[in-house]
Parts: structure tokens; C-alpha cells; sequence
């Protein structure tokens, strides 16, 4: 049997065996955070105070039945979990970019800046906040040049209710929905003639974590699907994605987690072929 083959099969008995104890959590506190009120941590649902993390992808190379690697992605975090820094590296370990963040007293994001040094550009991305430091503007440069302009209304705690993607020739509009733990359940997109032309649910699990994406055009026809599986212990097993106006369907799959119930690997397999995998080293502070 071909290795690429075997390894589907490892993964979905390995699934199936994980489904048998997924159905209920042990029994803990549940504290959800409102989506507005989370670290940019809580936000990636990484858990314990992480540091760091680098993360090489691979291809899976069916001429010699192997995997190569494409890239790394390194992030480091502040000790009270926000971005701080990113790296791009090739496979050469040469930098494709570096973006660092800023951000002021409060802890809201000041600005980012990114050097890419492919085609040597400047990017910066700049955020104005109203008088209760509540996100109002959002400024997006390359090369000092005006490229984006996102205007925002947010609620009492500052959940972004209201946002304008204001561009060259016309601007785009997006509503955010939440429910009563103020997570967002809709999105609504906007054409520029201010007509409804998508809009995207969300449903989540009793401990806040999101299992069920869908969006639909303004027609109501489901377009695409995103099914999250998680097991009895919240490790984040499988998410499954399916694009239905190509006719596409991805599934990743997550083999092994560390202490913290981060996942360390992950396979995104199409059909029955596994295509890409990538693999997460995490340092704790």
C-alpha cells in the first residue's frame, strides 16, 4: 500500500477511535470570553501562556512519496498574550518578512509594520480608537501610500457591530451579530449598491468553541460549510470544510497536542490524498 495512502488510513481510524469519546466534556467551569474581550491568544484558541511558536509546513510530493518543506512561520507572544512579532522564512530559512506590533498602554494594537523582503515593500497598518479606546479607524499603507481605509461602530463593550471597507473606487459593508456570551453568530456582507450579497453563521459548543460555519448567498443557498469536531477533553481533532459552488472539500486532521491541549500536528488531506501537513514547536513562558 502506498505510504500516502497508509497514512489516510492511520488518520481515519485514528478519528474514528477519537469521535467514541468526544461526545461530552469532563465536567469543568465554563468561562467564556466575550469575542471583543479576548488576547489575540484566546483568539487563535491557544492555551497557558505561550511564548512562542514556529510552525514548518510541508507538501506531500507524490513523485517521490515524500514531504518537503514549503515554510516556516515564527510568532512570539507577550507575557499577556498579544503578537509582539512575525516571521516568514522559505526553506532555505531565508526571511520573506518580518511584522512587528506595536501598541499602546492599554494594550490596544497602535500599529503593525511588515518589510517584505521579496520585492522590499513597507506595509503598515494603523488604528484609531474613540473616546471610550474603542477601535474607530483602521488605516492600512504600503510604501507610505493610502491603500485601505475601515471605518467601525462598536457596541457598549466594544464588539465591532458596524465596519466600511472604504476603497479607491467603492466601499463595502459588514453587520456583526452576537449572542448572549457575545460571540459573534452573523455576519452580514454588504455590495457597494448596500445590498445583502453573503452573509456567514456561526454556531458554538457549550464551552464557546466554535463547530459549525456556514455562509450563504443572499439567496439563502448554502455555499460553504465548516464542521469543527473536538474531543472529551477539548483537544481540536478535525475540522472539515466544504466549498460548494467548486465542489471542494478539505478535511484537517490533528494527531498529536502537547500539555497545554495545543495541537502540535496537523494533515490537511483532499479526497482521500494527503497534501500538506504542518508541524507547531511551542515554548511557554
Amino acid at each position: 500500500m502506498p505510504k500516502n495512502k497508509s497514512l489516510f488510513l492511520f488518520l481515519s481510524i485514528f478519528i474514528s477511535i477519537s469521535f467514541l469519546f468526544s461526545c461530552k466534556r469532563k465536567t469543568v467551569e465554563i468561562v467564556i470570553v466575550p469575542y471583543a474581550l479576548k488576547n489575540h491568544l484566546q483568539h487563535a484558541r491557544l492555551f497557558d501562556n505561550v511564548n512562542n511558536i514556529e510552525t514548518e509546513t510541508y507538501y506531500y510530493s507524490k513523485n517521490d512519496s515524500n514531504y518537503f518543506l514549503y515554510s516556516k512561520n515564527l510568532q512570539f507572544y507577550s507575557s499577556d498574550g498579544y503578537l509582539i512579532l512575525e516571521i516568514l522564512l522559505d526553506h532555505n530559512n531565508d526571511t520573506i518578512s518580518k511584522r512587528t506590533f506595536f501598541y499602546l498602554s492599554n494594550a490596544n494594537e497602535n500599529y503593525w509594520f511588515k518589510k517584505n523582503y521579496i520585492d522590499l515593500s513597507i506595509s503598515k497598518d494603523t488604528f484609531i480608537y474613540d473616546r471610550n479606546s474603542f477601535i474607530s479607524e483602521e488605516l492600512f499603507f504600503i510604501n507610505d501610500s493610502l491603500t485601505d481605509k475601515i471605518l467601525y461602530k462598536t457596541d457598549a463593550i466594544g464588539s465591532i457591530i458596524e465596519m466600511k471597507n472604504v476603497l479607491s473606487e467603492y466601499e463595502l459593508s459588514y453587520k456583526n451579530y452576537y449572542n448572549a456570551q457575545g460571540l459573534v453568530e452573523r455576519i452580514e456582507e454588504y455590495d457597494p449598491q448596500n445590498k445583502l450579497f453573503k452573509y456567514i453563521t456561526f454556531e458554538y459548543d457549550n464551552y464557546g468553541d466554535e463547530v459549525n460555519r456556514r455562509a450563504y448567498k443572499n439567496s439563502n443557498k448554502m455555499i460553504e460549510y465548516t464542521y469543527t469536531q473536538y474531543n472529551n477533553e477539548g483537544l481540536l481533532l478535525k475540522v472539515i470544510y466544504e466549498d460548494r459552488l467548486h465542489n471542494m472539500r478539505e478535511d484537517k486532521i490533528y494527531t498529536q497536542h502537547d500539555k497545554n491541549k495545543n495541537w502540535l500536528e496537523e494533515y490537511l488531506l483532499q479526497g482521500k490524498d494527503t497534501v500538506r501537513k504542518r508541524e507547531r514547536t511551542i515554548e511557554y513562558y
